[in-house]
């Protein structure tokens, strides 16, 4: 019996310990099941501030971007690049539920009108 629990208790912390590395190193554990789920691909549309995003021991940087469909729907869009993104630039980005999966620098005239109000 006793050996039982501290084998639980150590598959606990493995499971832990995994977590953990997964939401430091990725785009985190929501988009990764988001990911496994493989919903429908969406646009949306974001605009990159100097406090959305965080840099990873991998040198990588997570973002965190709150986008806008053509209809001015939100969702919130965590997406890892490996380079730091100019200041103030809107993105159009290809999502998997929360999970972004392509992406592309574009000009404020490209940005839906409902999606750019919601924007700014």
């Amino acid at each position: 019996m006793k050996k039982a629990v501290k084998i639980f208790i150590g598959v606990l912390i493995i499971l832990t310990i995994t977590a953990v590395a997964i939401q430091k190193t990725t785009a985190g554990i929501i988009p990764i099941t988001d990911w496994l789920l493989q919903h429908p691909v969406e646009t949306y549309y974001v605009e990159t501030t100097e406090d959305n995003y965080e840099k990873l021991w991998t040198g990588n940087y997570k973002y965190v971007f709150s986008g806008y469909n053509e209809e001015g729907d939100e969702q919130q869009i965590t997406k890892v690049i490996d380079r730091e993104l100019r200041t103030d630039a809107f993105l159009r980005i290809d999502t998997s539920g929360s999970y972004g999966k392509g992406w592309v620098e574009i000009t404020e005239e490209e940005v839906p009108e409902e999606a750019l109000s919601q924007l700014n």
